[in-house]
């Protein structure tokens, strides 16, 4: 009972994470806004494996999809995955997914970062895709909008989760010795 409630509560947090990283947001003038989404993504997968990371990111979906204001400014509803930015959140059980593949493919600083670069390059992909489908822009126009202001903040995001992973788990390691003596 007690690994089952432990269970349920990481992945409680995982999602509120995602919810209070969505509210963490710069909006910009063209419908794509600036958030730490992509941090939480990032510690999710190097969390949890693949198929928690990719049922994590889905339950967020769903809760948005419903109505929920788990989005970007307290906001919910099909219109957000039907918009603009949709193709990028449609994208985060497919980044959550890759890059906590990648990632415990070898637990190594070297295979974060390309785990966090391939699923990120996968969330750019499909979210700019489908943002020059919406808005029937040329690529060119759509990266200037849809990656080019995300790129530094992004980097830097990759070496954030880097370190709060690293601290997190060396403080559950410390706590699991000190709980077993």
């Amino acid at each position: 009972m007690r690994n089952q409630t432990k269970y349920l509560v990481e992945r409680a947090m995982a999602i509120a994470l995602l919810v209070i990283s969505a509210q963490i947001a710069v909006p910009l003038p063209h419908m794509i806004p600036i958030s730490l989404q992509t941090l939480a993504i990032y510690i999710i997968a190097m969390t949890f494996n693949k198929n928690q990371a990719l049922i994590i990111t889905l339950i967020y979906l769903f809760m948005g999809a419903i109505g929920l204001p788990v989005f970007a400014s307290f906001s919910g509803g099909m219109d957000h995955l039907l918009g603009a930015s949709g193709g990028f959140l449609l994208a985060f059980p497919i980044q959550a997914y890759i890059t906590s593949l990648l990632v415990h493919k070898g637990d190594t600083k070297f295979m974060n970062l390309i785990g966090m670069i391939v699923g990120t390059g996968i969330c750019y992909a499909v979210g700019c895709g489908y943002f020059m489908y919406l808005t029937k822009t040329s690529l060119a126009h759509s990266l200037i909008i849809c990656v080019l202001p995300f790129l530094a903040g992004d980097a830097l995001k990759m070496l954030c989760a880097l370190t709060i992973v690293r601290s997190l788990k060396k403080a559950f390691v410390i706590r699991d010795v000190l709980l077993n003596e």
